[in-house]
């Protein structure tokens, strides 16, 4: 099997798996509308209006819109290549469907602002980018304590526990019409808390942007599959041997547990895959920078957030830093002007 037939048998596996879904979503429309006009023809209903979950942001007339929406966020997620990418497509999705969606990482004993979409950083609001600064301690009586504990979302009024107060005084904006609060899983476990809210009355589309969450749980938890193969594709690691190769995908859902993956006591790997990856999907963009010897200016949040994920793994700066002189910047130290090198000197 050559490469590119791996790489392909790969995109048809993760396709397969998005198209699965999409049927799914695709029955239960139809079906949920065969139904509706079977109720019109009761005599009893002169009039019958779509469920407000169901209903466009604008009116039940741009149910197919929506649902266009949909199917492009849930591709966009699935065929995230990394966790910064992943997560981004999630929120900016479920941002579709609402007025402000937030998404906060489990990190001890506190809720740590991730990535933010529809804070405007106006009328007392904080900005999508202030909100990487929020915190909220688990010490708080908050709603977001609640669904980490519970396990369960929470669709309703904004004041549900006695310290949600808290929320929206850190948010600005005053205080939502409605919210949704729900624990993100990774690998079965909540790791994170997805928030949603509508400001000005905007309906809250729940049943949407639980699809949203499910799909990116699921493709967060097969993420460490697709980026082991394709890293192997593109550094050619795959045996030659075509009986070894079909053994490998034959048993593709044991893969996880017999490759060697990327661990805490490999920091210099894990960071070499994440330079990679923002290499692979910014090329020019990194180019540019090395020509102009702005790479960290252009790039600054990308780095960051690169930065924050590895951190997560490994306290030892010493090899993400090496690898954004060695790999990113292709040796020039001054390429990344303005980034404060914490180790690598």
């Amino acid at each position: 099997m050559t490469n590119d037939e791996i790489k392909n048998f790969v995109e048809k596996v993760i396709n397969e798996k998005i198209q699965t879904l999409l049927n799914r979503i695709d029955t239960f429309q139809s079906n949920m509308f065969r139904d509706i006009e079977k109720l019109k023809d009761l005599d009893e209903l002169v009039e019958f209006n779509v469920p407000e979950d169901f209903a466009g942001r604008n009116g039940a007339g741009e149910s197919g819109v929506e649902i266009t929406v949909l199917n492009e966020y849930v591709k966009k997620i699935a065929a995230a290549s990394n966790q910064l990418l992943l997560i981004g497509g999630i929120i900016e999705g479920i941002n579709h469907f609402c007025d402000r969606a937030a998404i906060f990482l489990l990190r001890d004993d506190k809720l740590v602002g991730w990535k933010g979409k529809g804070f405007s950083g106006q009328n007392g609001q904080i900005s999508d980018e202030e909100l990487k600064r929020i915190f909220f301690s688990l010490s708080a009586n908050t709603v977001l304590k609640s669904v980490i504990e519970t396990k369960k979302n929470y669709m309703g009024e904004p004041i549900h526990k006695p310290d949600d107060f808290l929320i929206y005084n850190r948010l600005g904006g005053g205080k939502p019409k409605k919210i949704l609060v729900m624990p993100f899983f990774v690998k079965g476990k909540p790791q994170a808390v997805i928030y949603a809210d509508s400001m000005a009355g905007t309906v809250i589309q729940h049943k949407v942007i639980e699809i949203l969450a499910a799909v990116g749980e699921l493709s967060l938890d097969m993420l460490p599959i697709r980026q082991k193969l394709l890293a192997k594709i593109k550094t050619h690691e795959f045996v030659e041997d075509t009986e070894v190769e079909s053994r490998v995908f034959d048993h593709a859902d044991e893969l996880e547990k017999t490759s060697a993956p990327v661990r805490e006591n490999d920091p210099e790997r894990f960071a070499r895959v994440i330079i990679n990856d923002i290499i692979l999907y910014n090329k020019k963009v990194v180019d540019d920078g090395i020509k102009n010897r702005n790479l960290y200016e252009v790039l600054k949040e990308t780095l960051l957030q690169a930065k924050e994920l590895y951190m997560r793994r490994s306290s030892d700066l010493q090899y993400f830093e090496e690898q954004m002189v060695n790999i990113l910047a292709k040796g020039d130290r001054k390429a990344l002007k303005g980034y404060n090198f914490e180790v690598y000197k």
